[in-house]
């Protein structure tokens, strides 16, 4: 004899959550079993990997095994943090939304921790730990002044960008302090002080877009090189960085936050001829912002492009340039022998 036992009034919860390249598996506690056709839409879920979004691209439900796949539309790759939220799309009964097959809707969570399940590579290709990965020590960059606006909330100690995070929880956001010198190779070491410099990649306004991957993999400070144009004045040095670009990126956005004591007005580098040139210009679609206490430099580079120092169409784009000073009276006259073109 069969026995009703009343409706099912138990929503889904999530149990646990694994993730594995592109990959990103929820495990649900509730024992009747999901509906595999009505389920959420990509949009519902939001994955941060390191702090930054990756998209989700597909969604599969298994109504057997109880389970969620969302792919991603970035890999995992070992060690790095997952955190997983959803949204209900609203209070009632929707036709779309992760449900059991008696129409019962989860309910929205947050920052739900997911097991990296990533194999560990050898040794030898394990990267130094920089808590992001982008090659500087948290405990430096954790030390930058958080960016001051008159009008904005406090400033977060370690946040050059004024995003409200920490830039040592960040991939795409970079921070160092430099020396602030006018030598060049080969000369006696000078400084006289010091300030920090913060490059954030995949910039909207200062500030890292939401659905992109881009990655820092390096960034440090340079000497100048003795064939720097003696009217280009870059008290800084080179601020010389290689990022790692989301798949299908062909050119991307950056903007380097500097001291205004460096007096620059613009962010120069080397093209193939040989000639420096202002890319935080309007002619190459970039700016200068005075953002809170800090010059914010905007510019462009098109990967394997003019100002791509590797040449080569390969995912990275290597950057030794910097924000420099040079006298408006001289913009557009003959740049030094090393150099073929003019100013910009």
């Amino acid at each position: 004899m069969a026995v009703h036992s009343g409706p099912d009034t138990t929503a889904p919860v999530i149990s646990s959550a694994k993730a594995n390249g592109d990959q990103l598996v929820l495990s649900c506690a509730e024992a009747n079993a999901l509906d595999a056709e009505h389920k959420p839409a990509p949009e519902a879920f939001t994955v941060l990997v390191d702090g930054v979004r990756s998209a989700v691209t597909a969604v599969a439900i298994d109504a057997l095994a109880n389970t969620v796949a969302l792919t991603l539309a970035h890999a995992v790759a070992y060690g790095q943090s997952v955190k997983l939220s959803y949204t209900d799309p609203t209070a009632g009964n929707d036709a779309e939304a992760l449900q059991d097959r008696s129409g019962n809707d989860a309910a929205s969570f947050s920052a739900h921790e997911a097991k990296n399940t990533v194999a560990a590579p050898p040794p030898s290709k394990i990267r130094k730990p920089s808590g992001d990965n982008d090659g500087v020590p948290g405990e430096i960059e954790d030390r930058t002044p958080g960016l001051y606006r008159p009008h904005g909330p406090a400033p977060v100690a370690g946040d050059g960008n004024g995003d409200g995070t920490r830039d040592s929880e960040q991939s795409s956001v970079s921070s160092i302090r430099i020396s602030v010198s006018t030598s060049k190779e080969g000369d006696s070491d000078d400084t006289p002080a010091s300030t920090y410099t913060t490059l954030v990649a995949g910039s909207e306004n200062g500030k890292p877009s939401a659905d992109h991957g881009t990655r820092i993999a390096h960034l440090e400070q340079k000497k100048i090189p003795p064939n720097l144009p003696r009217a280009l004045e870059a008290l800084g040095g080179l601020t010389s960085f290689q990022v790692e670009l989301t798949p299908g990126t062909h050119t991307e956005s950056f903007s380097l936050y500097v001291d205004p004591a460096q007096h620059a007005n613009g962010y120069w580098l080397r093209d193939r001829t040989g000639t420096w040139v202002n890319l935080a210009s309007e002619p190459y679609s970039g700016k200068m912002v005075q953002d809170g206490q800090s010059l914010r430099l905007d510019f462009r580079i098109e990967d394997g492009g003019a100002f791509d120092a590797d040449g080569e169409t390969d995912g990275t784009i290597t950057a030794p340039g910097t924000a420099a000073h040079m006298l408006l009276s001289i913009v557009g006259q003959t740049s030094d022998a090393q150099a073929h073109g003019i100013w910009f």
